[in-house]
């Protein structure tokens, strides 16, 4: 009697976030301007991200899953650890105009109700009773004559920003060439009312290079990355020597 394969189990969708949390605590690293090659750190309660040196990516590798990663985890830049960084937003928002009267007089019931229900359980405030006034008020006139109106959906005064991280790196280990790369970053969100769908983001950095202060302008960067594969350095005057063996001698005495 032939036996039934066993079928694979699924891969999870989402990381462990408490789990890693735990280990970030001994892992991630503070970056500052002007101290490091960081600027325009975000500042909104609803990222969550951490600064983890490169040396230490292994440890996440089982959670590094290209093409397929997790909802709720995103390792930014696995592959190509920064050596400068910088964040910026854009306001995301939809607009639906000259939408229809039903939608509206749906929506503003929902609201009302809403409101009216919250009313039996604890006190409004002055503003809520003001709100719930205006609202059924509204609804009563608009259910009266629906064609008096013009009707218009948008989260616009929502002002959800929606953050984006840009960082350069080295393309390969040892080379001397930069890269760039610009990766939106997850946020946590509220897709049920109540319920708060957490994400988290790990950003890797290059240690020898992102707690340097040289500017960037003219990929400093670069330059010191190619000195610094020379073993001496002596300097009288405002031109240093810089001294390694050659190519064809690269055993040969120091």
């Amino acid at each position: 009697m032939e036996t039934k394969r066993k079928k694979p189990e699924k891969r999870p969708d989402s990381a462990p976030l408490d789990a890693l949390r735990l280990v970030l605590r001994s892992h991630a690293i503070e970056l500052k301007p002007f101290v490091h090659q960081v600027k325009d750190l975000p500042q909104d309660p609803d990222l969550e991200y951490y600064f983890v040196p490169a040396e230490l990516r292994e440890t996440y590798r089982p959670y590094y899953r290209p093409g397929r990663p997790y909802k709720n985890l995103k390792l930014v830049n696995f592959d190509q650890p920064a050596i400068s960084l910088s964040f910026y937003f854009k306001h995301k928002y939809s607009i639906k105009q000259d939408a229809p009267a039903d939608q509206a007089i749906e929506y503003l019931k929902n609201y009302r109700d809403e409101l009216f229900n919250k009313s039996l359980l604890t006190q409004l405030s002055q503003a809520q009773q003001k709100e719930l006034q205006e609202v059924d008020n509204l609804l009563r006139q608009i259910r009266a004559t629906p064609q008096a109106f013009q009707y218009c959906f948008s989260n616009f005064h929502h002002f959800y920003r929606y953050w984006y991280c840009s960082y350069r790196y080295f393309e390969e280990e040892k080379s001397e060439k930069l890269g760039s790369a610009t990766e939106h970053l997850l946020k946590h969100s509220e897709r049920v009312k109540g319920q708060v769908s957490q994400r988290l983001n790990i950003i890797f950095v290059d240690t020898d290079y992102i707690t340097r202060t040289i500017p960037l302008s003219q990929d400093n960067k670069t330059i010191e990355k190619i000195l610094a594969t020379y073993n001496h350095r002596h300097s009288f005057s405002t031109v240093a020597l810089y001294v390694k063996p050659s190519a064809n001698n690269a055993d040969g005495n120091n």
